[in-house]
This record gives C-alpha cells, sequence and structure tokens, in this order.
C-alpha cells in the first residue's frame, strides 16, 4: 500500500476482505446484495482517530450502509477503479450527506479511490486510497498505475484473503482460531506457537485440528499447499 501511496500520490489506504454472508432472495432484500466486511488493515491508522475507525466499521458492516459503498458493491463480481470525484456518485448530492460531512470533510479527504479484485463467486479483496487536501484529486493516470498493479496480482488477493481466514465458504473462524492460522502459516510447530500465544500446547492442538477440518485437509502439508497454491 505504501508503495502504491506513493506512485500514486495518496497520503493513506486501507484494505478491505470482502464476503458474500447472503444469496438468493437474502441478497435481493438486503442494501449490499449479502456481502460483509470480513478483514480490514489500514496502512497509518493515526491519520483516523479510533471513534472514526469504529464509527467506519460500523456503517461497513452495517445493512443501510453509505452512498458510495453501495455504489462500489454494485459491481461485484468484475474487477473494477472508482473515485469519488471520478464519476462514481453524485458528488453534489453526495456533499450534502452527513457521511460525507464525517467520513470525508471533517477528517480532510479530497478523493478516495476503490480498486477491487473479485477473487471468486463470494469473496474480493478492495484497495482505497485516499488524497488530502481540498483540490486533491486522482487522475486517469493513477487510476491506471493502481488499477494495473492490483489487476495483475491474483495470487497475492487470494493469500491476503486466505491469511485472514476468508475465502473459506461459509467456515467462519473465531479470533483465536485467526491468530492461530497465521502462526501456521509462518512454519511454526504447535510448541512455538503456544508459547508465542500464551497458550497450553494441547489447547494450540486442538485450535490446529479444528483449524484443518474447517479447511477440509489433513495436516500441515495441505494446509501450507492451500497457502501457496490459492486453493480455497
Amino acid at each position: 500500500m505504501s508503495t502504491i501511496c506513493g506512485w500514486i500520490g495518496a497520503h493513506n489506504a486501507f484494505w478491505i476482505g470482502s464476503v458474500r454472508m447472503a444469496h438468493g432472495k437474502g441478497a435481493a432484500t438486503d442494501a449490499l446484495s449479502g456481502w460483509r466486511i470480513g478483514a480490514v488493515n489500514m496502512l497509518h491508522k493515526a491519520r483516523t482517530s479510533r471513534q472514526r475507525l469504529r464509527a467506519g466499521m460500523q456503517v461497513l458492516h452495517s445493512s443501510e450502509p453509505g452512498t458510495t459503498t453501495r455504489a462500489v458493491v454494485a459491481g461485484a463480481g468484475h474487477f473494477r477503479v472508482h473515485t469519488l470525484k471520478g464519476g462514481l456518485v453524485d458528488l453534489k448530492a453526495f456533499r450534502k450527506t452527513d457521511h460525507y460531512d464525517y467520513f470525508y470533510r471533517q477528517p480532510g479527504i479530497a478523493d478516495r479511490m476503490w480498486v477491487v479484485f473479485p477473487v471468486n463467486a463470494d469473496t474480493e479483496s478492495l484497495f482505497c486510497f485516499d488524497k488530502y487536501g481540498e483540490r486533491g484529486r486522482f487522475g486517469d493516470c493513477a487510476r491506471e498505475v493502481a488499477g494495473e498493479t492490483l489487476r495483475g496480482v491474483k495470487w497475492f488477493h487470494r493469500q491476503l484473503l486466505l491469511y485472514h481466514c476468508l475465502g473459506v465458504g461459509a467456515k467462519t473462524f473465531a479470533p483465536a482460531e485467526r491468530r492461530v492460522v497465521r502462526e501456521l502459516l509462518s512454519g511454526a510447530p504447535e510448541k512455538v506457537i503456544a508459547e508465542r500465544l500464551g497458550l497450553t500446547p494441547a489447547t494450540t492442538h486442538q485450535y490446529v485440528t479444528v483449524i484443518f477440518r474447517k479447511f477440509g485437509v489433513r495436516g500441515r502439508a495441505e494446509f501450507m499447499s492451500l497457502w501457496l497454491n490459492g486453493r480455497f
């Protein structure tokens, strides 16, 4: 994110792992067609207050999202690059909303770019880039650079989702299981994982067994193969 920010003149960025949680009738009656946020990582957290971050997460997880969120989700299933000032929404009308005032004007965000990569039918990898300053704007060159860079690394999007335990169907993972998954991907043996996470060896082994079952593998070798080959 830092490298791409430098290339396109962005001041901050964040990544979202998006998952389709509802299908059929449930998705048809949902404002986001069943899509929800599975994981978020921000480049420079210090640029956004904790209160604003929490409020933002509530909006992202809400069934009544903001105008821009609905517009970005509308293209689900297709690779897309949008910018706030590039016609994503009616900007004149959007600037009159409380959502724009709190999440864009107050923190000083002049323009935002969304680059969305659909990994499969139920997961998407989304990168957002923010430009600060009253007249800041992402031009066509910046859109092309960010889009072409992130479009050509499908393996990277797959690994990001797998790292956050996303992209494995309807199975859900507890926070402790997510931490164990990350340690497993580092190659650490169970004894070391137990020490790092402050768990007993027995509890660690129980977590590992459950994780392997959820991924549908029989051991560490098959689990690592999922990571290396992006088969989830």
